[in-house]
């Protein structure tokens, strides 16, 4: 099944991915506008003789097309639940679906497939190669799944238009402002149509203006019909979110 977003200024569409067709998904969550359910997690760390229990019975939902905000401290389990979401880790117990698929039940391998399918990560500092140009770091993941070179920059041009990036190309991370950096991150994590954007602080390294242009940014792609989650300690960072849940001592509250 294939939704449909608007790109560029000549309004032309853009797939947004909802859910393969002939795939056969373990345990599938029937509500089709449902793209995050969360049934009582719960994860604990071993430290020492001491065991941490830092997510406690965890229920949340997100729809398709959502912009969720998830808000809290330092130490509020804020990473482990963003870490749960973005499938590089599973719980002890309860049960996760994303789009659908049992994500609990997987393992290492199959893990990796779902995440580097279905998350496009965006990471505060931004987590570029500094050896690539902007073109590299955005085609990269679409090399890794076996795309040529042209292949992979004509399914990204429209993407890189859009992102203001196209006079960029040939520059290093080295060579751009924080905002731009940020802006090819968010353009590599498009590039493979992912179920969610996962962003994790993202305008945590970025001056006042530029945070502001990366949170509007944010609301136009969700505008696009992207399912978005942005896990924040600010609330001023939070509020451009349609939807704010907040986490406190690993407990998940509206």
């Amino acid at each position: 099944m294939w939704g449909y977003g608007l790109w560029g200024e000549n309004m032309k569409l853009h797939k947004v991915k909802e859910k393969k067709t002939g795939e056969k998904l373990t345990n599938e969550f029937p509500d089709q506008k449902v793209m995050i359910h969360m049934d009582k997690i719960n994860k604990s760390y071993q430290m020492g003789e001491e065991k941490l229990h830092v997510l406690k019975d965890v229920s949340l939902t997100v729809e398709k097309g959502e912009f969720l905000a998830i808000l809290g401290p330092s130490g509020s389990g804020k990473s482990t639940l963003m870490n749960m979401i973005g499938c590089m880790d599973i719980p002890d117990s309860g049960a996760y679906y994303l789009d659908g698929d049992a994500i609990h039940e997987k393992r290492d391998k199959e893990l990796n497939k779902v995440r580097n399918r279905e998350i496009g990560f965006i990471f505060q500092k931004y987590h570029l190669i500094s050896t690539y140009t902007v073109v590299q770091n955005i085609i990269m993941p679409l090399l890794i799944r076996g795309m040529s070179h042209r292949q992979a920059q004509d399914a990204c041009a429209e993407t890189i238009h859009m992102l203001g990036l196209s006079d960029r190309l040939n520059h290093k991370p080295s060579e751009l402002s924080g905002g731009q950096q940020q802006r090819v991150a968010i353009a590599r994590a498009l590039v493979s149509e992912p179920a969610v954007l996962l962003a994790d602080e993202p305008t945590g390294a970025l001056d006042t203006r530029s945070g502001e242009e990366v949170l509007k940014l944010f609301g136009k792609l969700n505008k696009m019909g992207h399912t978005i989650v942005m896990i924040t300690h600010d609330l001023e960072v939070a509020k451009a979110a349609r939807r704010t849940v907040k986490i406190v001592d690993g407990m998940v509250f509206e």
